[in-house]
């Protein structure tokens, strides 16, 4: 441990371990450093130093990288921001002579001349503890200095673990549907009976396909290059016509042909190749029967309609998928086909949480909140002053009780993120609260200027449900303009 590039080594072989995946047993999720050392608070900074220095980690995050395999062995690791010592105040009759004792642990006692007592600030060792006792020569100070130096490496060394620390599980049921007879979690909407016979949609080219199709006949940039008085004078000229060979009709192809090609390279598998066929003709024959196009001009420009079909394509199914989820999710029988069950639940795993970024008190732009009762040890940031208000309410409601534990949801994170399904994506609520009765409370906050929009109603509509279908396990609620009082009603 007193070289750094020995501690670098050990460690470059270990984050350099090949194929690296996530596995189902935590402790194949791990790496292991034996050292033989007399402090395991100096070992852990040393390794945390190195991860650092060495090997490019930020030091808010390497407090949770390095951890004792041992959970009492924390309660030595004084140096880590979860552990606090609680000073040692002992009464003594003799003064002790701190010119005999270690420069190290004279940063770790004082002496109050008035009071007569020695304040013990930080763990003294065996070591330390008979070097210190040498200071005095009276034998029943020596034992009081041993026993006060006793109880700073024991019970006056508190460490604060965290419910993922203790291995508190927070299972979050979600909402599953019944697919022929069989319970799915909902997680893919094309999972739904929907209406896809794409020949039966109307073909007709939008305002949209035919100005990209009409730009496209156009030069974006084109003009003349002069000589005006001796000087070279470049002359743009707009919407410059590009007439090359649009009068050439193409050889070995026809309608037909193009039709086919487009169909070939348009890879969606959920139409039958017929109906595409059918609609892709039918689209191209409209295009045609315009003014400003003919099949030489729409053979030129393939590729671009090839991508204008697929882009219809999808905005058509996006339409069928969508009517489908609300026929099923929010009709007269989505009771009968949808549930929210343990069977189908996501777990917070206590050892993965990685949020696209952390909220860190010393930089943050939102304010400094000394947060106690978040389930993991570092939490996500914050996307606004507001949320972050909020996360300070339910840290409140928590210091009294009326919440076990809060999480700040990450959003997109496969493997740490709660969400709920939308007909066009997920929701990832802002945060999930076990309360003490076991009942999970979801809190999304939205502002106001989006509370109206298309994407906040359906994710109040998803939330609700989630709620409505749980039988009274699961809360949901969405607030808006720091209503904290919507929080209380709920918990009250």
């Amino acid at each position: 441990m007193q070289s750094a590039t020995a501690v670098e080594q050990i460690l470059g072989r270990i984050l350099r371990q090949p194929d690296a995946q996530n596995r189902n047993s935590e402790w194949l999720n791990r790496s292991y450093a034996f050292v033989v050392s007399n402090s395991f608070g100096d070992t852990a900074a040393a390794l945390r130093d190195r991860l650092v220095t060495g090997a490019g980690f930020e030091r808010k995050n390497v407090e949770d990288f390095v951890l004792a395999a041992k959970p009492d062995q924390n309660r030595l690791d004084f140096k880590r921001s979860k552990v606090t010592v609680r000073p040692v105040i002992v009464e003594l009759k003799e003064k002790p002579d701190l010119k005999k004792i270690a420069s190290e642990i004279k940063k770790k006692v004082t002496w109050d001349n008035k009071k007569k007592t020695l304040t013990i600030t930080e763990p003294l060792s065996e070591e330390e503890s008979k070097n210190l006792a040498e200071a005095v020569v009276d034998v029943n100070t020596q034992k009081l200095i041993a026993k006060a130096a006793l109880e700073s490496r024991t019970t006056a060394i508190e460490y604060f673990e965290t419910p993922a620390e203790k291995g508190v599980l927070a299972c979050i049921p979600q909402i599953a549907i019944n697919i022929q007879g069989e319970l799915q979690l909902f997680d893919d909407p094309e999972l739904l009976d929907y209406p896809w016979e794409l020949s039966s949609y109307d073909s007709t080219p939008t305002e949209e396909e035919l100005n990209k199709l009409n730009a496209s006949l156009k030069v974006s940039e084109g003009g003349e290059i002069d000589i005006v008085d001796g000087r070279v004078v470049p002359v743009f000229m707009k919407d410059l016509q590009s007439d090359l060979g649009l009068a050439y009709k193409p050889e070995h192809w026809d309608e037909t042909k193009l039709a086919t090609w487009i169909c070939k390279n348009v890879p969606d598998h959920s139409a039958t190749h017929k109906s595409k066929q059918a609609f892709v003709a039918a689209w191209e024959r409209h295009l045609i029967n315009t003014d400003s196009l003919d099949l030489a001009k729409l053979n030129q420009r393939k590729f671009l309609l090839r991508d204008l079909v697929e882009q219809r394509i999808k905005d058509l199914k996006k339409v069928a998928i969508n009517t489908a989820y609300q026929d099923t999710l929010f009709g007269e029988d989505s009771d009968k086909n949808l549930i929210v069950t343990d069977e189908f639940s996501f777990t917070f795993s206590p050892h993965l949480y990685s949020p696209s970024a952390y909220y860190d008190p010393q930089t943050s732009k939102y304010g400094m909140y000394d947060f106690r009762h978040h389930y993991y040890g570092q939490i996500g940031d914050f996307d606004s002053r507001e949320e972050f208000e909020c996360a300070c309410v339910l840290d409140r409601h928590a210091e009294n009780g009326k919440i076990k534990f809060w999480i700040r949801n990450p959003v997109r994170k496969e493997e740490s993120s709660f969400f709920l399904q939308k007909a066009d994506g997920r929701f990832y609520p802002d945060f999930v609260c076990v309360l003490p009765d076991e009942r999970l409370l979801v809190v999304e906050y939205k502002g106001g200027d989006k509370w109206s929009t298309e994407k906040a109603v359906a994710d109040r509509d998803i939330g609700n449900l989630w709620s409505s279908l749980s039988n009274g396990k699961c809360l949901f609620t969405m607030l808006k303009d720091k209503e904290w009082e919507v929080i209380d009603a709920v918990l009250s």
